[in-house]
């Protein structure tokens, strides 16, 4: 057997069980996430499964590290995807209007199913020490480039504010707490009252503009 084409096998086959896992994760939630259950959805044996991770645990670690990649990116893969569509639009050229629109993409990006598949395990974490750990080293990491990557939707002429990042750390967490109130609310995002709120405070922090 060629040795390229089976390792080519064998990572399809762990991206399979791991593409698995989130979407079980966001659509049936940490609770029904079994490794019996991904089996299925990845049409998998389960002497594969168990040979790419022998426990849950190993299942759930290898997907908090898959999430924190998918959330990492700034392009996404599927150029259907909204939060793709709104990255391949021309930045504005005025400093207002590129922060409301940094604003309303960062938005977009929660909205994104990764958000709230890496939200199921931040639950679980509660209980299990081990996944809590390897939840915080990932967060961290994905917080730090979400601010790195912050920068570049703002642009220049907003983010030479010495007060940027604090305003953007304040801005986001706001943010996340109102995303993580989508796990119930079942509104629409794109008439979250808040989104104006976001848009007017950092333009008034950030670059001096009069309140609406």
């Amino acid at each position: 057997m060629d040795a390229g084409n089976q390792a080519e096998r064998t990572a399809r086959s762990r991206d399979l069980i791991l593409d698995a896992t989130i979407e079980c994760l966001l659509r049936e939630g940490y609770a029904a996430t079994t490794t019996v259950r991904v089996q299925s959805i990845a049409g998998v044996t389960r002497g594969r499964l168990l040979h790419h991770f022998p426990s849950k645990q190993d299942l759930l670690t290898a997907a908090v590290s898959r999430l924190g990649e998918q959330r990492l990116s700034l392009r996404l893969e599927d150029q259907d995807d909204e939060f793709g569509r709104i990255l391949e639009t021309e930045r504005p050229d005025a400093a207002d209007a590129r922060s409301d629109w940094a604003i309303r993409t960062l938005w977009t990006g929660l909205m994104h199913g990764s958000f709230f598949s890496a939200l199921e395990l931040w639950t679980a974490s509660r209980t299990d020490d081990e996944l809590a750990v390897n939840v915080r080293e990932h967060e961290k990491i994905v917080l730090d480039r979400v601010r790195d990557n912050a920068r570049e939707l703002f642009g220049s002429a907003v983010t030479r504010n010495p007060e940027f990042d604090e305003v953007f750390t304040m801005i986001f967490a706001s943010m996340r707490g109102m995303a993580v109130t989508y796990t119930f609310s079942r509104r629409d995002p794109h008439r979250e009252p808040m989104l104006t709120t976001w848009q007017r405070t950092a333009r008034t922090l950030l670059l001096g503009a009069a309140p609406d």
